[in-house]
């Protein structure tokens, strides 16, 4: 009887011995794995817009519905004459919906008043920055602008993300290799990665059309 008590004491015990082994071993494994370094990598670049969009707004008011009409589209006439002699095409000029109201007041100087933009949607970017300083010629010709705005965009994206998000990752490993040099430690591969949002503001306000494109991206370096 003693016997056998003293085998089954010897039994759990090495199954004891044999479970705290494994859950040293899997805890010294987790621990490896649980060792990293979380960076971010920076990559910038200038380009070039490849498209332009010119809103010019004028105002027409006037005490008769056909006086009204007749500035309105000698206006607009005016100023698609003005684009095309400037170099635009027909099919990168648009004309927006006449927006008219009435001012019944008793007081009130015109009884007609509208708002009127025509606008230009070009790749020809270089022309479009030019000739928005052109427009006091329209002045002239009896057409005041309200508001005169340009802004410029770059669409082709897609054609420089992947160049910036290598060089990105570049970065981040190697600030995660200079923090692993001071520790002891060598970079592994990447657990975890943020690609992060690609920024685009104006490189200046003296030259709107270059645009400076920033991408922030985070990554999660195993070190061993």
């Amino acid at each position: 009887m003693d016997t056998l008590k003293n085998n089954w004491v010897l039994v759990v015990s090495g199954a004891l011995v044999v479970c705290a082994a494994v859950f040293f071993v899997s805890a010294r494994n987790f621990s490896k794995q649980g060792e990293y370094v979380e960076v971010k990598g920076l990559s910038e670049k200038i380009v070039k817009a490849d498209t332009a969009i010119w809103s010019m707004t004028f105002e027409v008011k006037s005490n008769s519905s056909d006086a009204l009409y007749a500035d309105t589209e000698k206006n607009i006439t005016s100023i698609k004459t003005f684009l095309k002699q400037q170099g635009f095409e027909d099919t990168e000029i648009s004309v927006a919906p006449l927006n008219i109201y009435q001012d019944t007041y008793k007081d009130a100087a015109f009884r007609y008043n509208s708002s009127n933009r025509v606008a230009v949607y070009t790749k020809k970017v270089d022309l479009a920055k030019s000739a928005s300083n052109e427009t006091l010629t329209l002045v002239k010709q009896g057409v005041v602008l309200s508001q005169n705005n340009i802004e410029f965009e770059f669409s082709d994206l897609n054609s420089i993300k992947p160049e910036m998000l290598s060089e990105a990752i570049k970065n981040a490993r190697d600030t995660a290799t200079q923090i692993a040099d001071n520790s002891g430690s060598a970079v592994g591969s990447v657990s975890r990665g943020n690609q992060g949002v690609f920024d685009i503001t104006d490189k200046d306000p003296g030259s709107p059309e270059f645009k400076k494109i920033r991408l922030v991206s985070t990554l999660r370096f195993l070190l061993k």
